[in-house]
């Protein structure tokens, strides 16, 4: 018999993205986890889904769940590390759906969680490099920048853009997180300030690259609402994968994971691409924002620059992108990304400053990705 159990996000936290020397993993975890422990109350949590991409690398740590669980006073409660690289927190978001869908568990939380500095640049980029397949790519020196340099060359030649164009998604991106009190990188940013950054991988420049953080969020899911106001319910999740190296691929501009996991998504929630009001998607590169946008129907393709360009994916508009400024002025915090961009879609959704602006928007999609179109997740 089908399960007719609904899912909604009572509770939410995010410590903001930045340098945070003074807190190590278990502080970081500790403070998002406390926080939404504390709007439940005592909701018999079941267990505790941890998103993580590199403590093996970055903390030579592993079995990551019992140790932080353990820090918060959780010994007895199972604690569940979820690794799909910077698309982790989609993945675990999906297996805590499942748990309390199936009636496994009535309430569970899902922390995302990642310590990115403290390391030198080369054991980050060791790190970072993983999401790659290493034996064909990244002994080779092949870098997820340059990767998504690949598909932004390929994007520019299939439709005619030149690389000023294609600047139009940071500069809208620091323009959102310059009023978002949450995101790492609070200024705008303007056309010389991007032409004029590093660059890293050519064409790609240094303002293409959402920055590297230390940061937590957290979610719980529950069966049942707590609060009669300001909930949001998960009505379809959807998983994709393409789980080839980039030599393998047809093409670099269409993201296929993506595309697969936002279409079960949809199906899911019985609902359609016009019925979205609101997106945020897995900006790590300023070209796999735009290539997820295509990918999932929100946009034709080779249209995104225009678009953007001329404010039609702007506040106040039918379908607004990446209201929280993207991971580009949020920050990447690894494995713990696409819990930033839960967090915000909740906030989104539930008119809470600094999103209050954005009207009653009823169906949003959070989009997490794993590496260059390896493992996609979609929530809706």
């Amino acid at each position: 018999m089908f399960n007719t159990t609904e899912v909604y996000i009572v509770a939410h936290s995010l410590v903001p993205g930045g340098r945070h020397y003074e807190k190590g993993l278990k502080e970081l975890f500790a403070e998002a986890f406390l926080k939404v422990l504390d709007q439940v109350g005592n909701s018999n949590l079941g267990a505790v889904y941890v998103a993580n991409a590199f403590s093996e690398v970055l903390q030579d740590q592993s079995v990551l769940g019992a140790f932080l669980s353990d820090y918060v006073g959780l010994r007895r409660t199972p604690a569940i590390r979820i690794e799909s690289g910077d698309g982790s927190s989609g993945v675990a978001i999906l297996e805590a759906y499942n748990m309390v869908k199936a009636g496994v568990y009535d309430c569970v939380a899902v922390v995302g969680v990642e310590k990115m500095h403290d390391v030198t640049s080369i054991k980050l980029n060791k790190a970072l490099a993983t999401i790659t397949d290493y034996e064909y790519e990244g002994f080779f020196g092949i870098t997820p920048a340059a990767q998504a340099a690949m598909a932004m060359r390929e994007y520019m030649l299939k439709y005619g853009y030149d690389y000023e164009d294609l600047a139009s998604w940071p500069i809208k991106m620091h323009e959102r997180g310059s009023k978002n009190p949450y995101a790492y990188m609070r200024k705008q940013a303007t056309l010389k300030d991007v032409l004029e950054s590093e660059v890293i991988a050519d064409p790609l420049r240094l303002y293409d690259a959402a920055p590297a953080v230390d940061g937590s969020a957290a979610v719980v899911l529950c069966n049942k609402p707590l609060k009669s106001n300001a909930v949001v319910r998960i009505d379809g999740i959807g998983i994709g994968a393409y789980g080839t190296y980039m030599g393998q691929r047809d093409t670099l501009t269409e993201l296929l994971s993506v595309k697969d996991a936002v279409n079960m998504a949809l199906r899911m929630a019985h609902s359609s691409i016009g019925d979205v009001n609101l997106v945020e998607v897995h900006d790590t590169y300023s070209i796999l924002g735009i290539l997820a946008l295509e990918s999932m129907g929100f946009v034709r393709p080779g249209e995104t620059p225009r678009l953007l360009s001329t404010g039609a994916l702007d506040a106040g508009n039918k379908l607004v992108v990446n209201a929280s400024g993207g991971l580009k002025s949020m920050g990447f915090p690894g494995g713990a990304s696409g819990m930033y961009e839960i967090v915000s879609m909740v906030m989104e959704l539930t008119n809470q400053k600094p999103f209050d602006s954005l009207g009653n928007a009823g169906l949003g999609v959070v989009q997490d990705m794993a590496g260059f179109d390896l493992v996609s997740t979609a929530i809706v």
